[in-house]
């Protein structure tokens, strides 16, 4: 059985169940139509009996059968007795004499034995003028092992077609039943033979387990589809960025090498390729700190943090970085905001967005940072009056490497505000942004506050409208 296929195991014991029950239920058929067949013949034995004392009268000191009293009829053979037991008309077929088989009222007997057994039943009653008369009547019994005979070939008959047709019956249920997980193990060989990750089931709308377990499937298939894609964009990304510093670390060392004709040269050769030898080691840590988050081995070491006070020290660091931009930062921060978290992990976060509200601000524009607490969670916005960013853009600004305008980056990566979307997701919380081209940006944090059990909520309900 256990190489057989489901669909013929499901038929198998679908056949074998079948056959149980139809077979008790034609045994209890059987069983009732032998006994409603006996009774049938009986009750016509009865009445046959009972109907006669119609036709017998006593007239002018003698008994008067008259003529519709037939000693046969209706396959009954009747015999009439007077209180002696002498025989007063009809037969006495097989010998079923009262001397042998003694009269007895309204009894029914069987005599003889098959094949030449009989119903007998008698019936006394009181002849008026007369006195005591019996009637007897005698039935073969073959009427009723003929109709029972012919009920068992019936059975005979039905037994197996109901079989064949139940066995029919499970194998198209159960093919139509197990189509769709065919399906499905085409769709994964399919998937397997080509890598194609693109395919799905697609079984449609249904409600039971089989659609349920097509449509995780299907899910799935996407998860896995976003997530190869992730990486191979990922890869492709990172393998771009390493690119143009080793391209320059090579072209300036074969220049320091074949033709830099003086010290000054040497020492440009050598500053160009400390700076692109910083700037890989810069990526690196990034990709490497992405790569632990990715596989939830991120080392984050959760303390008490006064959120308030690290907010201010990122603020003034951001106010000296963008004094050269002549952008101002107001800080409106407020007091004992407490978080549990990693305290250079939440300085990272802050700063990326610092600095990069500072990055794309207007010249002598202004950043403005704010930080309060509300409802169980401490919020953090960060203001700007620079270039925005377009609509077709705000989604995608939190994925790894995109960057709106790779002109106007700034030497950036693409990977400061995904790093500040991973902390802020790895204390609880969450990031939202709002932008309008030419009008500036705003951008917000969220996090869980120290001992609050209010729940977090989504950043689609923030406040920071422009």
């Amino acid at each position: 059985m256990k190489k057989l296929p489901i669909k013929i195991k499901i038929v198998i014991l679908f056949s074998m169940l079948m056959a149980a029950v139809v077979s008790a239920a034609l045994f209890v058929l059987l069983s009732v139509g032998e006994q409603m067949v006996v009774s049938a013949t009986q009750n016509d034995l009865m009445n046959t009996v009972a109907e006669s004392r119609a036709d017998i009268e006593y007239e002018h000191g003698a008994l008067d059968f008259d003529d519709d009293l037939k000693y046969y009829e209706n396959g009954v053979s009747l015999s009439v007795y007077n209180e002696a037991g002498q025989l007063l008309y009809g037969r006495q077929p097989g010998g079923l004499t009262p001397s042998e088989w003694p009269l007895s009222h309204a009894e029914m007997r069987v005599a003889g034995a098959p094949p030449r057994s009989y119903y007998v039943y008698d019936m006394e009653y009181l002849q008026d003028g007369y006195g005591v008369l019996w009637v007897r009547g005698v039935l073969p019994t073959e009427g009723t092992d003929t109709a029972f005979a012919a009920l068992m070939r019936l059975a005979a008959v039905i037994l197996p077609l109901l079989i064949v047709v139940g066995a029919a019956g499970s194998y198209l249920v159960a093919s139509g039943a197990l189509r769709p997980i065919r399906r499905i193990a085409d769709t994964a060989e399919e998937i397997t033979a080509g890598g194609d990750l693109s395919k799905r089931i697609a079984l449609g709308d249904g409600k039971d387990e089989i659609y349920s377990l097509a449509a995780t499937f299907d899910r799935m298939l996407e998860r896995l589809q976003a997530a190869f894609d992730k990486e191979h964009q990922f890869t492709s990304d990172a393998s771009h960025e390493l690119r143009t510093p080793v391209s320059v670390i090579i072209s300036q060392c074969e220049y320091a090498l074949d033709g830099a004709d003086s010290r000054e040269e040497l020492r440009a050769a050598a500053k160009s390729v400390l700076e692109e030898a910083r700037r890989m080691s810069a990526l690196i840590a990034h990709l490497l700190s992405f790569a632990r988050a990715d596989k939830g081995d991120a080392d984050i070491h959760r303390e008490t943090v006064n959120l308030s006070e690290l907010a201010r020290g990122v603020a003034e660091q951001a106010a000296e970085a963008a004094a050269d931009k002549k952008i101002t930062v107001e800080a409106a921060i407020e007091d004992g905001l407490i978080v549990s978290g990693d305290e250079t992990l939440l300085i990272r976060m802050m700063w990326n967005l610092l600095e990069n509200s500072v990055k794309y601000g207007r010249q002598g524009g202004a950043a403005k940072f704010s930080l309060r607490g509300e409802n169980g969670s401490v919020i953090g916005e960060i203001r700007d009056n620079g270039v925005g960013v377009a609509a077709e853009h705000i989604g995608k600004i939190w994925e790894r490497f995109y960057r709106v305008d790779a002109s106007r980056s700034g030497g950036g990566f693409g990977l400061g505000l995904p790093m500040v979307k991973y902390i802020a997701e790895a204390h609880g919380g969450g990031v939202s942004a709002q932008s309008e081209p030419g009008a500036g940006s705003v951008f917000a944090f969220r996090l869980p506050r120290k001992k609050d059990s209010v729940p977090f909520i989504s950043p689609s309900s923030w406040p920071g409208k422009l």
